[in-house]
């Protein structure tokens, strides 16, 4: 394994999450702290935030002695970071962005103003006032899969020719923007001479111990809606999944992956082994809730006319840009093997995982 790792050391690795109470990143800051890095946690708003994090972590029994919090803000002139405040930053050596304004329906403005402008923000205000030596951000399994990125009008072999207004028309503003901010990252990466490395996730549910999730993410929206009754119909053929990656074992791939030398500036795809047909997804935590499941397809185009409706929409609970998610072909595991290999991470029961995400919306959620 030490082949693979960069100089930074773990018991050197001086780490700044941006996106810190997110969903995926108060689990990034949770195993960062297990593995004894010291860790910044960038928020909006320290007065507000700070208790809820340190609360939560408090509960999974971990010493937050290598953790300080710091405002800020990843859309404003110096990530409206106080010079004081970058003077505490300034042995940071790797930076994990996972900040995203995550919701349908937005207008590009808005996708772009976090998930593009912010993303290279803040790369280039750590670069500057930082001892930065890895770059880590979290993009998103699509832009795994070259014939969807064709599909919605990208020039691939060269992505700043690309029609931007064109593609978040097609695909949402939501989604164009993470696939703009991943060529984005990489360019401004390259010209500021950081080592960078891009983890696309696949949705993300709960762990196997507690199961908790925001409300807005899509697997815990699948569960809302099932427990409700409002599934008629399940909206792919049988032959559509939906990819899915516990958080836990995304933030231990994020945290390994920081210091391996063959990630330096590579992407990698982050997806559990099993594949499960989005019917049998949805088979599953109807067993869970003890409610019926669909038993009817319903074919994505048809889907897609009939969602053109926003009334229609609303009523069925449903956005365009959701369909996109659901995929029939084989996504690429090979890099992610590799790197398990290299340092021996195993995923956990997601089945088990499934259940418990779905054992907490039921108690968390209204009838």
């Amino acid at each position: 394994m030490e082949h693979y790792n960069l100089k930074i050391k773990q018991n050197q690795q001086v780490a700044l999450v941006a996106g810190a109470t997110g969903f995926i990143g108060r689990y990034l800051i949770l195993e960062l702290l297990k593995q004894g890095y010291t860790v910044f946690a960038l928020v909006r708003n320290q007065a507000k935030q700070q208790p809820v994090l340190t609360n939560w972590l408090s509960q999974k029994d971990v010493s937050m002695n290598q953790l300080s919090f710091i405002q800020g803000d990843v859309t404003q002139a110096k990530l409206a970071i106080s010079e004081q405040d970058w003077q505490k930053l300034s042995a940071v050596n790797t930076l994990y962005n996972s900040s995203a304004l995550f919701a349908w329906n937005l207008s590009m403005q808005q996708a772009r103003a976090v998930n593009v402008e912010g993303a290279l923000n803040l790369l280039t205000c750590v670069q500057q006032y930082c001892a930065l030596k890895r770059a880590v951000h979290v993009s998103g399994y699509m832009l795994t899969i070259t014939g969807h990125l064709q599909q919605a009008g990208l020039c691939l072999e060269q992505p700043e020719r690309t029609q931007w207004p064109s593609v978040y028309q097609h695909l949402g503003a939501y989604k164009a923007s993470k696939i703009e901010a991943h060529f984005a990252w990489i360019q401004q990466a390259q010209q500021l001479s950081v080592d960078w490395t891009i983890i696309h996730p696949a949705t993300v549910v709960g762990d196997d111990v507690s199961g908790e999730i925001p409300m807005n993410q899509p697997i815990a929206q699948m569960i809302d809606v099932l427990k409700r009754g409002k599934m008629g119909a399940i909206p792919a053929t049988a032959q559509h999944y939906l990819p899915l990656i516990r958080v836990d074992d995304l933030c231990r791939i994020m945290v390994s992956a920081s210091v391996d030398r063959a990630l330096s500036n590579q992407a990698m795809l982050a997806v559990s082994e099993n594949n499960l047909a989005l019917h049998q997804l949805a088979q599953m935590i109807a067993d869970q809730l003890q409610v019926s499941a669909p038993t009817r397809h319903m074919p994505i185009g048809l889907l897609r006319f009939i969602l053109k409706w926003q009334w229609l929409a609303k009523k069925l609970e449903m956005f365009t840009e959701m369909l996109s998610f659901l995929r029939t072909e084989q996504l690429d595991r090979e890099r992610l093997t590799q790197f398990q290999q290299r340092w021996q991470i195993s995923m956990g029961n997601l089945e088990a995982a499934i259940r418990k995400t779905t054992d907490w919306m039921n108690q968390n959620t209204g009838s």
